[in-house]
């Protein structure tokens, strides 16, 4: 069978929402993604996901509204570097 980007990421999303495990690790979870599947995944987080770790790695802005705390890459490299002089 074939089944579009779109499906396959909300596959992949269900399978790590719904583990039974105390970490969540997201990559880019909502690229492929309509506005409907990304309203979904944002309500099944809130929902499922409050007992639990959720890290995700995004680049898109909008995600860093549903975060309760961001590290930013960029900045961490500039401390790091900084700590190297």
């Amino acid at each position: 069978r074939y089944y579009s980007s779109g499906m396959k990421q909300r596959v992949k999303l269900a399978q790590a929402i719904f583990s039974n495990t105390g970490i969540v690790l997201l990559d880019e979870p909502c690229s492929n993604l309509d506005v409907k599947g990304i309203e979904l995944y944002h309500s099944l987080i809130d929902r499922y996901c409050k007992e639990r770790l959720v890290i995700v790695c995004s680049n898109d802005p909008v995600e860093y509204n549903f975060c309760q705390s961001i590290l930013s890459m960029a900045e961490f490299k500039q401390q790091k570097s900084s700590r190297q002089l």
